[in-house]
């Protein structure tokens, strides 16, 4: 007699299953931050990598905000690598614990759209976790994933 196929969407219902998905992002976020070098990173050390990524970008109005902005100075530099790290933090936090989970989720694809349009054409790898991630926050936003063991069940 044939084994009957497991049925795991009776095990968990939809709401559970997109509350998994919802802090498996947050903890991805929140690793993001963990390896790090943070030392190096917060004082600046990765702007040689921004500034060779930038040089000869495929998108010459992102790569002159950058210049513009971020890369204007050392000081805008620890700056940026400052707010960099502080926001992949607040993502993390705020998707995993389901605590304004919107914010985060918009925090989350704003980070990984600036992340996209970074690393242009030069990493395929990156493109597709960035890619990824940005898909899982849309569908996580579209369907109000934090109120399901979430704070924001409690807030809202």
């Amino acid at each position: 007699m044939p084994m009957e196929p497991l049925d795991i969407f009776d095990w968990l219902t939809k709401e559970e299953w997109l509350a998994i998905l919802r802090i498996g992002l947050g903890l991805w976020w929140l690793e993001s931050v963990r390896h790090k070098d943070l030392p190096g990173f917060l004082s600046g050390g990765s702007r040689g990598w921004v500034e060779g990524l930038v040089e000869n970008h495929p998108i010459p109005a992102f790569a002159g905000i950058l210049k513009a902005t971020a890369l204007r100075s050392q000081r805008t530099w620890v700056i940026t690598s400052w707010l960099v790290v502080l926001g992949e933090f607040a993502a993390g936090v705020s998707i995993t614990f389901g605590i304004l989970t919107f914010a985060g989720l918009v925090l989350a694809a704003f980070l990984n759209l600036n992340y996209l349009l970074l690393a242009g054409l030069k990493d395929q790898g990156e493109q597709g976790q960035n890619l990824m991630m940005i898909l899982i926050a849309v569908v996580l936003f579209v369907t109000g994933a934090g109120q399901v063991w979430g704070v924001d069940v409690v807030i809202f």
